[in-house]
């Protein structure tokens, strides 16, 4: 499948799409951003290059209620954000920055090819396609399908953060791989993940959001 032509590789993700309609069910859970969490999440995004504006909800908070996962528009400002899911706990954040520090991205990339099924790994990344296309407005569909069909292709045919061949098993950063995991409730990978993120709490949360 590496091998593929870029075509072969969209017809690929064209034809898993089409099993897979049932996906959009995980968004059932996304909780509004409350003037409370927008508070918390500015003070975990310092130092940080993220504009607040572009997240739409909340995925993912943590037993004390600090949001974890972050919803994103997949535009802003007419460009393409395809990282659905942004991972704002800066908890996790640290602990991602210490194991892709030690090599996991590498390690991460070595277990999904040896254990991972690659049609459950390619429907896993379609459907980001999917939950990114429900989130986009009617004007803004009909507005790309005119003017911006590279970009619209872009968001319907990428994978897990915006990468371009889903069909290869290359993880990106693990900032990505997490956020998607805690967001959806699953990932293909998710037995390495538990291995290497035991605790998905920290015990002190003014630490880490206040």
């Amino acid at each position: 499948m590496a091998g593929a032509r870029p075509e072969a590789k969209g017809k690929t993700l064209q034809n898993n799409l089409s099993k897979i309609k049932g996906l959009l069910q995980p968004l059932l859970y996304i909780q509004q951003i409350f003037p409370g969490d927008e508070r918390v999440i500015l003070r975990q995004m310092r130092g940080r290059n993220f504009n607040s504006s572009i997240a739409v909800g909340i995925v993912k908070r943590c037993r004390l209620g600090k949001p974890q996962v972050l919803l994103c528009a997949p535009l802003f400002e007419l460009k393409p954000f395809p990282t659905t899911f942004w991972l704002s706990c800066p908890y996790l954040v640290s602990m991602c920055g210490k194991e892709e520090a030690a090599g996991g991205v590498k390690q991460l990339e070595s277990y999904a090819k040896n254990y991972i099924d690659s049609e459950r790994w390619i429907n896993f990344n379609v459907k980001h396609g999917v939950i990114r296309l429900f989130l986009l407005s009617e004007g803004e569909k009909l507005f790309l399908s005119k003017v911006g069909k590279n970009i619209f292709d872009r968001l319907r045919l990428s994978g897990i953060g915006g990468m371009g061949c889903p069909v290869e098993m290359r993880m990106k950063c693990l900032h990505l791989q997490v956020a998607s995991w805690l967001a959806l409730g699953e990932h293909p990978a998710e037995g390495w993940l538990k291995g290497r993120f035991t605790e998905l709490e920290c015990d002190n949360p003014d630490r880490y959001c206040t």
